[in-house]
């Protein structure tokens, strides 16, 4: 991938939308494309974190293991997202791990050349400073969504804020495409797999959503909105 095309994809991150052609040019100096395989990670826990990465094709889990062996994952991300900037600007080790759930490509951005820009242009500071507020805000609600909610809140809590996302982008269909597989999806949500399976199917058997493989179709909305029967 040669600069121009570096310089493109860049241009399609929220940090960097609308920057200015040069500066983008000189950020791709910095920047490579790494091809990654399913079930290859791309670091470690405790990892000196040297740059940031956004996903161009494919998927990626970020997760941590206990002393016990037990995986949390605290983040999916998809096509056109990006994880690692807080950890950059920190200055700090990686506190999770990454791997790829696809066979997925990645654009590196070196740390050095992420802060030459975010400090020579306000432009990306400021978007920056959005983006990583809004993770913020969603650590919040995850949260307070682990500390003060039952299994049935949780699951009925993420099926709307998917649909809602949608909305936003300009979709109208019903249907939340799970993120990974169910086991994935229940550590997300911090519950187990049995107890996330149970609550999908107690869902299904009030005719509130419709399951087939990772797609859920909501078919009641009012319902759900009340959250389903909780």
């Amino acid at each position: 991938m040669d600069a121009y095309t570096i310089a493109n994809v860049l241009n399609r991150m929220p940090v960097f939308q609308g920057l200015d052609p040069d500066m983008l040019y000189r950020l791709s100096m910095g920047a490579k494309e790494i091809v990654v395989d399913k079930g290859e990670r791309v670091f470690q826990k405790g990892d000196r974190a040297h740059g940031f990465y956004f996903v161009i094709e494919g998927k990626f889990k970020l997760a941590f293991i206990s002393s016990r062996g037990t995986e949390k994952v605290v983040e999916i991300v998809h096509k056109n997202q990006s994880f690692g900037e807080a950890v950059i600007l920190a200055d700090s080790l990686w506190p999770y791990y990454s791997q790829a759930l696809q066979d997925s490509r990645l654009l590196y951005v070196s740390s050095s050349a992420f802060l030459e820009v975010v400090s020579a242009e306000r432009t990306a500071a400021d978007l920056l400073l959005r983006n990583m507020a809004r993770r913020l805000s969603q650590l919040f609600s995850d949260m307070e969504a682990f500390c003060l909610m039952t299994s049935k809140e949780r699951v009925v809590g993420y099926l709307l804020r998917e649909i809602e996302q949608k909305r936003q982008h300009g979709n109208e269909d019903m249907v939340v495409e799970l993120p990974d597989t169910k086991a994935n999806t229940a550590s997300l949500l911090n519950l187990t797999p049995e107890t996330f399976s149970r609550v999908i199917h107690t869902l299904e058997r009030e005719e509130i959503i419709s399951v087939s493989r990772r797609n859920v179709v909501v078919l009641d909305l009012p319902r759900l909105q009340q959250g389903g029967g909780c």
